[in-house]
């Protein structure tokens, strides 16, 4: 059998620091191709009076989450999308860590229910009632929390 060259201390750190910086980059180019355009969607709809209309719809079933009406965009972005395109979403708009964390929680219990819902569908599932589910369940948990963070 043939040994492998022994590769000294730096060679194998410098190969690993090229490796993570790549893999580093890419992730980081994954991420900002859907967080850049979501929140520039974001400032956009703020901008024309679609957030104020949204909000203004929403506002009851945000009250109850203790959230503004205008959460109900990242929302709707991450039940949609996913939950990259909910955080650039999320970040233009001014909310309480608090909240953040209410809001959060209800997206990732949610999230992505189209793609997801497809692949429940072909799985043999009722992907409209599973989804429905994760909607609900995220709505309590998100409420709940608010609850919860309310009592300390």
């Amino acid at each position: 059998m043939h040994e492998p060259p022994a590769t000294s201390p730096t060679e194998r750190l410098l190969r690993d620091l090229r490796t993570g910086l790549r893999a580093g980059l890419v992730t980081f180019w994954e991420l900002a191709r859907v967080m850049v355009p979501a929140y520039g969607i974001t400032l956009v709809l703020q901008y024309v009076g679609a957030i104020a209309w949204l909000a203004r719809a929403a506002r009851p079933l945000m009250s109850l989450l203790g959230l503004p009406g205008d959460a109900a965009l990242p929302l709707v972005v991450g039940y949609v999308l996913n939950i990259y395109a909910a955080v650039g979403s999320m970040k233009a708009l001014h909310l309480a860590p608090q909240q953040i964390v209410v809001l959060a929680l209800a997206i990732l219990i949610g999230h992505n229910l189209i793609v997801e819902g497809a692949v429940l569908q072909r799985a043999g599932m009722n992907a409209f009632a599973f989804g429905a589910l994760r909607v609900i369940a995220g709505l309590a948990a998100a409420a709940l929390a608010h609850l919860l963070m309310g009592l300390f």
